[in-house]
């Protein structure tokens, strides 16, 4: 590495470094605002709350890394057109495609780290803090139900349940849909037995509508191919499942097939909005000129940066309920701007001021 290489990139580390921990205090001074009584009110120890916000952290990652990333292009670049250092570097033979290559690196080592932290930090760390904020929360008096849950099964039927009991082995409130015309409807499901066992069983088909057509208050399903080794686990929210696992759900059919896909393609696209960044802000903040609009572009840039996050978790939404393909939703807007950031910067590239 050369030695203007090893300049820039060791003046970009130390300004990203500088802003990195500047908003993740200003993100902890405004949470301990707001959650700050439920937190001390049983004598929190200090390193379960740092433990706390270490897990916040890595939750926002894929948020504090890009938006750090781009204060501190636009710092070190307007640094560099104001110091006329920039200048300097062009004049020596040196394109804005060379001068912008240490850039380019740590923007790419910024989307690898976040793809190492959506695989093996974020999910745990996810779920721990929300354990942790409930555990701190106030009571409610109101009882939350939980979530209706699905389980895909080898025959192609699935079993969609309210809840799991782990220590009985049981499922509550069962619908078995074997297929668009056959429906069993059950209380609970023992699987913990050789042979699933239902109690209050309800045989529901489609003659042209549903009409129960038999009814037990206790009955065997040896059909339902399901054991204690293929039981449901607890439900874990799909922001929170690794990239491995996202991947392998993926590929089966479910109910939640849209889902899963639809967070798997988030997970791998958001890691590229750093280098996207790079190219969207480097042809304005290189422009040569005596009364360069600083605070025009920052403001500019900032508010660019929210509406692309703000798009892609609404592109997020719209792919969870099918109203995009999932790919789409997150691939297109990412593709279509890299392709026009590209363009500009060729043409930018071509001017030396």
């Amino acid at each position: 590495m050369k030695i203007w290489q090893k300049y820039l990139l060791k003046r970009l580390i130390s300004i990203f470094c500088f802003l990195l921990l500047s908003i993740f205090t200003i993100y902890v001074l405004v949470d301990l605002s707001i959650n700050g009584i439920r937190f001390f009110h049983k004598g929190m120890q200090t390193l379960n709350l740092m433990l706390y916000y270490m897990q916040q952290f890595a939750m926002h990652l894929d948020l504090f890394l890009p938006l750090t990333f781009l204060l501190a292009i636009l710092k070190l670049l307007f640094d560099l057109n104001h110091n006329l250092e920039l200048v300097a570097l062009q004049m020596a033979g040196l394109s804005k495609r060379k001068i912008l290559l240490p850039f380019l690196a740590f923007a790419l080592t910024l989307s690898a780290l976040c793809y190492a932290n959506s695989q093996w930090f974020s999910p745990d760390a996810t779920l721990a803090a929300q354990t942790f904020k409930s555990a701190h929360s106030k009571h409610k008096k109101k009882v939350r139900r939980n979530k209706c849950q699905a389980l895909a099964l080898e025959d192609g039927s699935e079993l969609i349940y309210q809840k799991y009991e782990s220590t009985t082995h049981e499922l509550f409130d069962v619908f078995w849909i074997r297929s668009p015309k056959d429906i069993w409807h059950m209380k609970t499901l023992n699987i913990g037995q050789s042979v699933p066992h239902a109690s209050f069983a309800d045989h529901l088909e489609r003659k042209p509508h549903f009409t129960k057509t038999q009814s037990f208050d206790s009955r065997p399903f040896p059909e339902i191919p399901l054991s204690e080794e293929t039981a449901p686990k607890t439900f874990v929210p799909f922001e929170s499942r690794p990239l491995s696992t996202l991947f392998r759900e993926a590929l089966y059919a479910s109910s939640d097939i849209a889902s899963v896909r639809t967070h798997l393609h988030y997970k791998l696209a958001i890691p590229w909005l750093a280098p996207l960044l790079l190219l969207l802000i480097a042809p304005i903040a290189t422009r040569f000129s005596r009364k360069q609009p600083v605070f025009l572009i920052s403001a500019l840039s900032l508010f660019s940066f929210l509406s692309l996050k703000i798009l892609f978790d609404s592109l997020l939404i719209l792919g969870e309920n099918q109203v995009i393909a999932p790919w789409a939703a997150m691939w297109t807007p990412l593709i279509l701007l890299s392709f026009y950031a590209i363009q500009k910067f060729r043409r930018a590239e071509n001017r030396l001021f």
